[in-house]
């Protein structure tokens, strides 16, 4: 029996990457998963989150694909709708759907590109919980867990103005939400993956001089099914959870 069984948990920004290996490992622990990405039209849902929920139930566990845009309040609202309607609870969600606008000075970045940044990178998790919580204070226990970034702690050069100053809000969004869910039995916990060979961090300059020096996201899937399983009297508002393989940041 896996770590996981009879929890269900919601991932967002699933179609890919970390999103994507996170929902695959706690299908592999037992975890009925909701796999969430951004609709790619009025109508459909991504094809790659799609492609996920059909990899996972591939390998005989249990998906639901839908789409969602995780900074339309009713697009949030509707996705819950779903989960609680296909599973009864939700025992855990991970906020790992973002933007990254990189190597943008702020002189340089536009107005809509920086409010995007934040309508996902910081609405998008705020939207979430919002829309979950009356669900884990009813069951009594849950786990949030919002995926941070070291741009968030540090000030990396070229690391992009927008995506830093939203990375360190949901860091700051975590503290404190952790505070105030302690008494209903929520950890609330922000996990801040290494250097990996991700879709995002694919397009920056730098880092494609060391990409062979990089992890795959997969890698990253023990810690996120750790912290799933933590409540508030286990372990909560951890600002960031270093998942860095032992390695420095900066490749």
């Amino acid at each position: 029996m896996g770590k996981m069984q009879g929890m269900v948990a919601i991932v967002t920004g699933a179609s890919r990457g970390l999103g994507r290996a996170i929902a695959k490992e706690y299908a592999r622990e037992g975890a009925k998963v909701a796999v969430c990405a951004r609709p790619q039209s009025p109508t459909g849902l991504a094809g790659n989150v799609q492609e996920t929920a059909g990899a996972i139930q591939a390998a005989g566990g249990e998906a639901l694909a839908v789409a969602c845009d995780v900074a339309d309040e009713a697009q949030v609202s509707e996705m819950v709708r779903q989960v609680l309607e296909r599973y009864g609870r939700i025992d855990v969600l991970v906020n790992n759907a973002g933007v990254m606008v990189m190597g943008e000075t702020i002189m340089q970045i536009t107005p809509s590109q920086w409010d995007l940044s934040f309508a996902v990178n910081l609405r998008g998790p705020y939207l979430a919980c919002r829309a979950v919580l009356p669900t884990m204070r009813s069951q009594g226990r849950g786990s949030i867990i919002n995926i941070g970034s070291r741009m968030g702690s540090n000030a990396i050069p070229g690391g992009g103005v927008a995506y830093s100053a939203s990375k360190a809000g949901l860091h700051m969004f975590s503290l404190v939400l952790a505070d105030e869910v302690r008494e209903y039995n929520i950890a609330v916990n922000t996990l801040g993956p290494g250097a990996l060979k991700s879709e995002g961090a694919g397009v920056i300059p730098w880092v494609k001089k060391v990409w062979e020096q990089r992890e795959e996201p997969e890698v990253v899937g023990p810690s996120a099914v750790y912290l799933a399983l933590q409540d508030a009297r286990s372990f909560t508002g951890n600002l960031v959870l270093r998942v860095d393989f032992g390695k420095t940041w900066g490749l």
